[in-house]
Order: structure tokens, then C-alpha cells, then sequence
């Protein structure tokens, strides 16, 4: 099938009755006309949500999705010239071949769709699953579901769209450079893995077992070998074949226990290092079952390091599973992680990995554990301390892209440890500049800025607060390669979306970070502290930054193709609908390729301004105030306050005009219908997150109010989650509000101290001693800073009428604070209403609950802050 071809610059608008649909772009300058009127009856039609999925490697096509309400997906297909655009049905698994002449996605009735860019036609195959380009392009392998529940592989040929198939196959691995396929044949009782070379038809065996499994496959990045789990009798084999020689080495559970007493291979899929030398794999702690009496009683000890549920799970995800390295031709096996240090972080191609405990220091209530950090010599065994009593968040620690050195940050200093030396150096010791967070001000250990990772594999990158810096490995050089200090602007390096990370085989894949080329050059963001802007610049063979472009609002997403000429990035605002746009570095200019909520541009959304405020203790902060859409100075308008933390920045992200929100408030919903909307940042003192929040918001309301445009008797309030309970602890201690509404609050700090987040299996002290609610300490130790800042101590001091809403099965704040702030209420005679929505969680999915809590909120707001105009 062939499809029409349309010009860039023609102006003829042809309708295309295909599986696609033609759109031609259209000429952007338009003349601008006057703002129209917005009315409530448009809201269902604007997309909810815009991303780029795919680039092609020249940078010519694109693939990006549209969210719709009641979650309607369209997917898009379009030139980044803007040739050519085509609306796809809602699709997954969206892909380009890499010699950028194919694009193929699989639809919701499990058809593939395969697409020729170069002469515009398509192809359809029914009943697909799943499938993958050759490492040329030149053909697609598809797994085709039979009727009988059986598969078969179907090859596509894109040269002479010729079809063969593979009968009775359950899995395959593309050679990664060559057009071969490693397959997994089951016939009756015996199972195969075959080398089939796609283009000479020619069938290689390469393994055969009888009444035997087996499970994932590895081709190691050579393409001249395979690794893979074979299953006979109950016992576990890892296999080796030398893809070559066809040389088969076998590793067995037999050989297993007698070197390591009582563990077994696990069913783990096996990775191969680059050099095809060594093999990394997970050895399963073997138990013989007990005689117990059955009983699904759970035990917890309090002598234990955690709660039950997370030990159960660690125990089953963690402690009984130990990474191992086997060396297929010689024969040795090295064991990574053992129980003593059972926790293993690398990279396959490393020789040395991270090894720990994480139970060593518990119980600490934070998220992640403190350790004493070791590195491991692969080879032989050695085990080497790097840093002791050590924070594991993945922000903290960062193995080099070559594996040869381990940065942690400590005690507010970045330290950098090489292994060949055995040296460690603190980096930022001799530096004014502060390398920690303090902005997120939480209580416990003090957050990186971050270790985006390496330039050349010679020099880290750190961030500070503003800034790029490098620094040599020996210590003895940095350089501030930006300078956003001094002129209140933020750089960041890019991290390329288009390149795949899913070939980099990882452990515990927080750790490790990537290489950047100073030569290729590395895009950097840029953002404006002040205005809010977004910009993108970039840095080449330590040249001097060059800027890029300057754009209102907010920049992410960035992809660039293989050549680097081509930028494409998402931007929006909150009164500017998602664009998807390119920025040409040759040609050294952007242009607009989509624009989402098209019809959105031609109403008034309103205006902004920002607004500075400063607390008793001197600190100066800044919020974001919306105005009303046709605003009128002449009237004094109501206000609602929408909090969390640094809500300001929200100014940034676009949402159109809807009434289906997850969490109910919608800006545009407010300032489209007279209302002004204020997002006020918050600063925090350590034990008194209620407290801290009372005097950043009133204090921004405060602001505002100077203005006159604003009716002070009628302004309200709404939060969720952390700002849920903000917003209810307030209205305990102000009169200032007329209404409030908190959603899946925290109503009562100490009942949620000794709660449970059953999805993480977590206690909850670790996120109000040690994170959000910066409490500092325990209960135990501070009980009167505790019942100071939870609302329903201090209910009994609310005269606000507030409306609460939850989901019945919400695990990260029990739905049972809502209620118990409810009953409170309640009995207290006070003002006061409850959405309590079964089968809903933290936010809500469904679309009548997000339509009724939306509904709801709105009309909450109209009765208590318009029931007086």
C-alpha cells in the first residue's frame, strides 16, 4: 500500500483514506487576533498529556503520544522537517530501525504496523506480541501467537517484503551485529537453541535437552557468544556456547555445592561481559523444607533490623540471592556478594563491584541504609573498605563509567576513592562553593546537588547549586566551566533520551554513571532562578559555552540524534499548551514541528507575576500568582493557594482546562472562571513542618494582599499529600482562609508515625524523623514538637469549613487520617465534608472519581469564596 506524498509548501489539503491519516503542517506566523472567551463546554477535547517517545537515528521522524480524557491515547508519527505528519491508533512498543528507514509499533489488537519512511507505505501483521529490528534494519523478527497457543517467529524481509517463519518458538536473541538470530525451539519434549542465519536460511544447533527448560537467553555483545539457564530433574545448569566453535562449557549445581554448601543457580538471567571471558550470575540460597504446622501467621520480633513485611521481602529479593562470577574457560567461580556482605553493585564489564550490608546499621529509620562500603576485586576476592557507615541513597554514591573509581559524597563533601591506588581524596574540601542541597532542607543526612557523571572517563562532573564543575581524579584540578552564580542561572548537563540504556548491563543500576564527550559535544540545560525561563546551550572541546536559544516556560525531554545536528525537546507553560519542537545546530535555529491543544491559543489563559516575600528570620522566598483570564483592575477577585514545597516552579508545567484531575485542582479550571491562584514556596525549620508552613503561606498571602486585588474574604486553600496535611494544619492556627480542602492528608503525626506504608512494606518514622516532614528525632524524644504541628491535636481551634478527600486503599497515607480529622470535626460541631472513594489509591484513576472530585472541589470553592459577590 502507498501512501500520498504532501509537500511542505504546498497548500493543497488532500484527506488520505489509509490506516493513516496524511496531515499536512501548517504554515506557523498566523496573524494574531484578539482573545477569545473561554467556556467550561470545550474542556473534554484538549490532550491531558504530550511526550516524545522515539527519534530516528538521522534525526528525520519522530514519535510522540497525545493523552486524551478517559485516558484515549493517539500516537504520531511526523518528519522533523515537518513534511510529513500521520496519526497512528494507540500503539506500543513505538520503534525505528537503526539505518532510519523503517518505523514499526504493535496496536491494542496486537497488530504489528510496519512502516517504509522512505516510500510512505505500510504493512500489517495480525496476532503479534512482540518484536525487534536486526542490527541493520533490514529485517523485523515478530512473535506470532498461533491459535493453538503455540508461537512462531515470523522474519520479515524488508528489502523484498518477502515473510519466513520459524515454527515453535518461545523466545529469540538478535546477533548484535550481524543479521542472525539466536531462537529457543520446543517440539513435544525437547527443546532447542538454534544460531539461524536470516539471510542464507541457514539452521545452526547449538544446544538440545529432553524433557528439560530454558530460560533467558544472553548473547554477549561480541555476537560470538551465548549464555543461558537450562532446567533438567530439578536442577539448575548455566550454560556457555562459544558462538564460534560452537564449544559448549556447562556449569551445574552439582559443582556449585561442592564449592558453595547449600546454593544452587538461581533462574536468572546470566549477563556476559564484553571480552566473552566472564559470565555474572546469581547463585539461590538452597533450603530444605521444614514440617512446620501450617499457618499463615505472620511473626514480627522487635529485635529484628525491620518490620516483618520488608524483612520477608528482603529475605526473598535480597539475602538469599548472592551475584557470582564464573569464568567459563578456565573454569573458576568467584563468589561477588556472600552473606557477610550480601548487597553487590556493578557493572558486567567491571572487575571490581560494590559489596555491603544493608542491615549492618539498622535499624536507622531513613529510606535507604547507612553501610560500610567495600569495593571488590572480582578476580581475586579482595575486599577493600572504601567508606565507613556510609548513606546508600542512589544521590550519594557513583561508580566511574570505567569502574576504576567510586565517588560518595559525606559529611557534605564529594570523596573520590581509585581503585588502582587505593587513594581517597575529598574533592570540594578547598572550595567556597556549597556541593550540598539545601533547598530540599530535609532533616537527617544533607542531599549532593549531583555526580552527573564523567567527561572522557579522566574528569568528574559535580554540580553545585548553580553550576558545572570539573575535577581531575588526582585532585589536583577543577575548573567552574559555567557561570550561572553570577548570573542567578542553573546548568545542567543533558542526558541524551534518544541513546539506549538498556544495554548496559547493571546491578543495583542506581550507581553507575556515563561518559560524556567533551569532542561530540554535551548539550546543556539552562534555567533562569528569576524569570523562570528555559534555555539550552552547548560545550565542545573546552570551548566557552555557546547559548543555544532562550524559550518562556520549561524545557525536557531532549533528544538528539546520532549526529548531533538535531535537537528535539518538549516545552510548556501553564498558560502555553505542550509544543514539541527542534532546534537545527547547523542552521543554528528552532521551529516548531507539533503543537499540542492547538485550539487552547486562541482564548486568554492568563497572566503571571512573580511574588517575593520574606519571613521573621529573614529568609526571602517567591511564589507564583496567576491572574484571571480577562482580569478586570477595576475588581476584586477571590484566591485560591495551592501548596506543597516550592510550588512556584509550577508555573512551568502546562494542564488544560479539565475536569478530570487525579488529585482535583486544576489552575486553568480556576483562573478561566475570575479566580487569582497563588503557588507559594515554603521554607522549613527542622521540627516544625506544620509551623514552617503556616508562616511561608501566610506570609505570601500577605504579600499578595498589598496588591488590593484581592477580596481578603475570600480566598482559599488546597493541598495534597504532604500538602493535604499542611493545608489542614492552617486552618487550625489561621483564620485567614474562608474554605480549605485537604487531600490524603496526614491529619495526625503521631498516629502516622507508627503507621505503615504497605506498598513499600516501610515504616513511616523514617519520612517524619528523616525526610518530608523534617521532624529530626522520634516521637520519644520530642512529643510536644510532634502535637504542635499535627492538625488534630489542634482541631478543636478550626473554624474553616474544610472538605477532606481519599482513597480507600491509599498505603502511602492511611485513609483512616482522613477519617479520624473527620470524626474530630464532627463531633466538634465544625463545618466539614468527606470523599472517601473505594478502590482508589494515593490519587485517583478512575475517570468518573477524578470527574466527581474535580466537580466537587470546584463547587466547594464557588460556595464558600463566590457565595458573597
Amino acid at each position: 500500500m502507498k501512501l500520498n506524498r504532501i509537500g511542505h509548501k504546498s497548500k493543497m489539503v488532500l484527506a488520505v483514506q489509509f490506516f493513516l491519516a496524511l496531515i499536512f503542517m501548517e504554515v506557523l506566523g498566523a496573524q494574531v487576533s484578539p482573545k477569545l472567551q473561554y467556556t467550561s463546554n470545550l474542556n473534554s477535547q484538549w490532550s491531558k498529556d504530550t511526550n516524545i517517545h522515539k527519534i530516528s537515528s538521522d534525526g528525520q521522524w519522530i514519535a510522540i503520544s497525545e493523552v486524551f480524557p478517559e485516558n484515549k491515547r493517539t500516537v504520531w508519527l511526523m518528519a522533523t522537517d515537518g513534511s510529513h505528519k500521520f496519526q497512528l491508533p494507540d500503539s506500543e512498543s513505538l520503534n525505528f530501525s537503526s539505518n532510519s528507514q523503517w518505523f514499526a509499533c504493535i496496536g491494542k489488537g496486537k497488530e504489528l504496523i510496519n512502516i517504509d519512511l522512505k516510500k510512505l507505505s505500510e504493512s500489517r501483521y495480525s496476532d503479534i506480541s512482540y518484536y525487534s529490528f536486526s542490527p541493520n534494519g533490514h529485517f523485523i523478527a515478530a512473535i506470532k501467537e498461533t491459535s493453538s497457543n503455540d508461537k512462531e517467529i515470523l522474519l520479515i524481509n524488508h528489502r523484498d517484503q518477502t515473510v519466513d517463519s520459524l515454527k515453535n518458538v518461545t523466545k529469540y536473541e538478535w546477533h548484535p551485529t550481524k543479521n542472525i538470530l539466536f531462537v529457543t525451539i520446543k517440539k513435544s519434549d525437547t527443546i532447542q537453541i538454534i544460531q539461524y542465519d536470516v539471510l542464507n536460511r541457514q539452521t545452526r544447533k547449538l544446544f538440545t535437552e529432553i524433557n528439560g527448560t530454558v530460560e533467558d537467553m544472553e548473547v554477549g555483545s561480541s555476537g560470538n557468544s551465548l549464555a543461558f539457564i537450562s532446567s533438567k530433574d530439578g536442577n539448575n545448569r548455566l550454560n556457555y556456547v562459544d558462538g564460534n566453535s560452537g564449544v559448549a562449557h556447562t556449569l551445574t549445581d552439582i559443582i556449585i555445592q561442592n564449592k558453595f554448601l547449600n546454593f544452587r543457580i538461581s533462574d536468572g538471567k546470566p549477563n556476559i561481559d564484553n571480552r566473552d571471558k566472564k559470565i555474572i550470575f546469581y547463585l539461590k540460597a538452597f533450603k530444605e523444607p521444614q514440617n512446620k504446622l501450617e499457618s499463615d501467621v505472620q511473626v514480627w520480633d522487635s529485635s529484628d533490623p525491620w518490620i516483618e513485611p520488608r524483612m520477608e521481602m528482603y529475605r526473598e529479593q535480597e539475602e538469599n540471592y548472592f551475584l557470582t562470577a564464573w569464568y567459563p574457560e578456565s573454569g573458576k567461580i568467584m563468589a561477588i556478594g556472600t552473606p557477610g556482605l550480601p548487597t553487590s553493585a556493578m557493572r558486567v564489564n567491571h572487575d571490581y563491584a560494590l559489596v555491603y550490608d544493608q542491615l549492618q546499621y539498622e535499624p536507622l529509620y531513613k529510606f535507604y541504609s547507612n553501610v560500610d562500603l567495600f569495593v571488590k576485586n572480582i578476580n581475586t576476592g579482595d575486599t577493600t573498605l572504601v567508606s565507613k557507615n556510609q548513606y546508600m541513597n542512589d544521590n550519594f554514591v557513583t561508580i566511574a563509567p570505567n569502574g576504576q573509581h567510586l565517588s560518595y559524597f559525606k559529611n557534605n563533601h564529594w570523596w573520590l576513592y581509585t581503585i588502582s591506588n587505593g587513594q581517597t581524596i575529598n574533592l570540594t574540601n578547598n572550595l567556597e562553593q556549597n556541593f550540598q542541597n539545601t533547598h530540599l532542607q530535609y532533616a537527617g543526612d544533607l542531599f549532593p546537588w549531583g555526580n552527573p557523571g564523567w567527561i572522557d572517563n579522566e574528569t568528574i562532573i559535580l554540580y553545585d547549586e548553580f553550576d558545572i564543575w570539573l575535577m581531575s581524579a588526582d585532585g589536583k584540578s577543577n575548573e567552574r566551566i559555567t557561570r550561572g552564580r553570577e548570573t542567578n542561572n542553573k546548568y545542567r548537563i543533558i542526558r541524551n533520551q534518544a541513546q539506549d540504556f538498556k544495554n548496559v548491563q547493571e546491578f543495583q543500576p542506581h550507581f553507575p554513571t556515563p561518559n560524556f564527550s567533551s569532542k561530540e559535544g554535551i548539550i546543556l540545560s539552562v534555567f533562569d532562578n528569576k524569570t523562570y525561563k528555559s534555555g539550552l546551550s552547548i560545550w565542545k572541546d573546552n570551548h566557552d559555552i555557546k547559548p543555544l536559544l532562550w524559550v518562556e516556560g520549561k524545557i525536557d525531554q531532549v533528544f538528539i540524534d546520532e549526529s548531533g545536528e538535531k535537537i528535539i525537546f518538549r516545552q510548556q507553560r501553564f498558560d502555553q499548551p505542550i509544543t514539541i519542537n527542534c532546534f537545527n545546530l547547523k542552521k543554528n535555529r528552532s521551529y516548531l514541528i507539533h503543537q499540542s491543544n492547538k485550539g487552547l491559543l486562541q482564548y486568554d489563559l492568563g497572566t503571571f507575576e512573580f511574588i517575593d516575600y520574606k519571613l521573621n528570620n529573614g529568609i526571602e522566598l517567591q511564589g507564583s500568582l496567576i491572574y484571571p483570564s480577562n482580569y478586570n483592575p477595576n475588581k476584586k477577585y477571590p484566591l485560591i493557594v495551592e501548596i506543597y514545597e516550592r510550588e512556584s516552579f509550577h508555573i512551568n508545567n502546562f494542564e488544560p482546562p479539565s475536569d478530570c484531575m487525579d488529585i482535583g485542582f486544576n489552575l486553568l479550571k480556576f483562573t478561566l472562571n475570575d479566580y487569582f491562584v497563588l503557588l507559594p514556596d515554603i521554607s522549613y525549620a527542622i521540627g516544625k513542618p506544620g509551623i514552617s508552613a503556616l508562616n511561608s503561606v501566610t506570609a505570601a498571602v500577605t504579600k499578595v494582599l498589598e496588591s488590593g486585588e484581592i477580596d481578603e474574604d475570600r480566598i482559599g486553600l488546597i493541598g495534597h499529600s504532604f500538602g493535604g496535611y499542611e493545608t489542614a494544619f492552617i486552618v487550625s492556627q489561621t483564620n485567614l482562609f474562608a474554605t480549605a480542602v485537604a487531600g490524603a492528608a496526614v491529619t495526625d503525626l503521631v498516629n502516622y508515625y507508627h503507621d505503615v506504608n504497605w506498598e513499600w512494606n516501610l515504616t513511616q518514622m523514617w519520612r517524619i524523623e528523616n525526610q518530608q516532614f523534617r521532624m529530626g528525632d522520634s516521637f520519644y524524644k520530642m512529643k510536644e514538637n510532634y502535637y504542635a504541628n499535627s492538625p488534630l491535636t489542634n482541631v478543636e481551634q478550626i473554624t474553616t469549613p474544610l472538605l477532606l478527600w481519599t482513597g480507600k486503599n491509599d498505603t502511602n497515607v492511611n485513609w483512616n487520617q482522613s477519617v479520624n480529622m473527620f470524626l474530630g470535626l464532627k463531633r466538634l460541631g465544625k463545618k466539614a465534608q468527606l470523599l472517601l472513594y473505594r478502590d482508589e489509591g494515593h490519587t485517583l484513576q478512575k475517570t468518573e472519581n477524578q470527574q466527581h472530585l474535580t466537580t466537587t472541589i470546584y463547587n466547594w470553592m464557588e460556595t464558600y469564596l463566590k457565595k458573597k459577590t
